[in-house]
């Protein structure tokens, strides 16, 4: 995670209380604060014998999420994958190590970041050949919530269309969820695999010779590996997605897998407009909907590509994300 800013002086009990249930001596013990997500606010912290730690407190409302992470953590490691380790974990809080290096997140790209984003590619390969028994959010023992991929795919819950000058949102939505619901049958069959769930530059960690660390695992599910694919597609800058896919892929991405990827990309384009509008991010709902209708016209017109044609830039990117 990023570097801290601001030590907090006076920190919450529960950030004590959960380093002492993880078995650490928490005196003396200064918090700072990382960079929030959408479910938890994380903290490092440095014990007194040096341990570097992260201690996570689970946002009000948020879903309860620290045991999926931790069987992921666990199932990971397992498999040579650098993920940050999982101490302790409460329904409240967690504990977990503090990955070394740094976010492969610049803006521009530089070089570096564009190598680290291919060998991220290598990792994320080596994660998704972990088979789950389901598809869809995993609960602390692995068991996904659906049975087949497209239970998982249309698991779409009906939101409010938010309203936006120059923009007719009700009928770019209508239009993608028939495309979704007739492509769903053109979806790949076969065995979910561990995915991430969250899979960005910020949650990958290097040194500029490897990757470090891999954090964030609370939204873990089963499901196809292109999905993966996908959501690193509509979020990171063009270049780094063809890093990703040439360290991911031996060669090209295969042909019959193109259809797929972007209807992965439709699917998870239409749930992040509806993110962003619950956020009141107008700037990235229409980013988002620029994603849909150009990946829609190109369905229309048979020119499918492996990279989105509207990427965020660098800048945006590194600025707004989810």
């Amino acid at each position: 995670m990023p570097a801290p800013d601001t030590v907090i002086s006076r920190p919450h009990p529960l950030l004590v209380d959960a380093l002492v249930a993880a078995g650490f001596d928490a005196t003396d013990v200064h918090f700072t604060p990382l960079r929030s997500g959408t479910d938890s606010i994380p903290f490092a912290a440095t014990t007194r014998d040096g341990r570097q730690l992260v201690v996570k407190v689970r946002r009000a409302g948020s879903l309860f999420r620290y045991p999926t992470a931790a069987w992921a953590s666990a199932r990971m490691r397992e498999a040579g994958i650098p993920a940050a380790e999982i101490l302790w974990h409460s329904r409240e809080a967690c504990v977990e190590t503090r990955c070394p290096g740094r976010p492969i997140e610049a803006e521009p790209p530089t070089p570096q970041d564009l190598d680290a984003a291919a060998r991220a590619g290598e990792t994320l390969r080596r994660l998704h050949s972990i088979e789950v028994s389901s598809f869809g959010q995993l609960d602390g023992h692995g068991i996904g919530q659906h049975a087949t991929i497209q239970g998982w795919f249309l698991n779409l819950a009906p939101r409010k269309v938010p309203s936006l000058d120059g923009l007719d949102l009700p009928a770019l939505l209508h239009r993608t969820r028939f495309i979704l619901d007739v492509g769903s049958n053109r979806l790949p069959q076969g065995t979910p695999r561990l995915l991430h769930g969250d899979w960005v530059g910020r949650h990958v960690f290097t040194d500029d010779r490897q990757i470090t660390g891999v954090v964030d695992l609370e939204s873990a599910r089963g499901g196809d590996p292109l999905a993966e694919l996908a959501g690193w597609s509509l979020r990171e800058p063009a270049p780094m997605t063809k890093a990703l896919l040439g360290g991911y892929f031996d060669g090209p991405l295969p042909a019959d897998r193109l259809l797929p990827l972007v209807l992965f990309r439709l699917r998870i384009a239409y749930s992040l407009l509806h993110f962003h509008a619950s956020c009141d991010d107008h700037d990235m709902v229409r980013l988002r909907a620029a994603q849909l209708q150009a990946d829609l016209d190109d369905l229309d017109h048979g020119h499918l590509s492996a990279v989105p044609r509207i990427t965020p830039d660098a800048r945006s990117n590194a600025r707004r994300r989810p």
